[in-house]
């Protein structure tokens, strides 16, 4: 099967692509406005630690070989509905809570992009039944996955350029949940 290679390297970048979130998590008295960012800043690390575990484990299951019928549709369906809930849990925070509005367009676009992936996997997947209709139902989910890693991980960039006068960038530093995507 000569999908699986450039599948598992889409799995393989999305993954990597995921982890560009955050900072060391040291702290000092913070604001209500700094809690408040920090906290949704731990939300979005988490779920996208969640996100990013679900794509590693998609990849691993394609790297193992022995692809049957069930195999594949299992990791199309895990990818569905990871991209779904990671789409879900960014609906659910909502805007970062700072007065920032170019830190609240970048994660706005960002939901959006990620809603139209979800979508996309959803229109993908819908009635798949054959093996020719898995593979591309497949190729078409790693390239979505991997489409969804490039955005969240410009999304994370665009922050970082900020000048941080709301304080996001610091938040995502001292948020413990982004420790784990950087291994600080």
């Amino acid at each position: 099967m000569k999908r699986r290679l450039p599948i598992v390297a889409f799995l393989a970048v999305a993954a990597t692509a995921l982890a560009g979130c955050g900072g060391s998590g040291g702290g000092s008295t913070t604001t209500t406005a700094e809690a408040a960012a920090q906290q949704w800043a731990n939300g979005l690390c988490a779920a996208t630690t969640t996100y990013k575990a679900s794509l590693e484990s998609a990849g691993t299951t394609l790297k193992n070989g022995g692809l049957s019928k069930q195999t594949l549709d299992a990791v199309v369906s895990d990818a569905k509905a990871s991209t779904q809930a990671f789409a879900n849990s960014l609906k659910e925070l909502g805007s970062p809570p700072v007065a920032d509005s170019q830190a609240k367009d970048i994660f706005e676009t960002l939901r959006s992009q990620l809603q139209k992936d979800a979508d996309s996997i959803e229109q993908a997947t819908a009635n798949v039944s054959g093996v020719t209709e898995v593979l591309q139902a497949v190729s078409t989910v790693a390239g979505t996955v991997a489409t969804a890693g490039t955005q969240i991980s410009s999304a994370f960039g665009q922050i970082r350029q900020l000048d941080d006068k709301s304080g996001l960038r610091q938040a995502f530093a001292d948020a413990e949940a982004c420790d784990e995507l950087t291994g600080s």
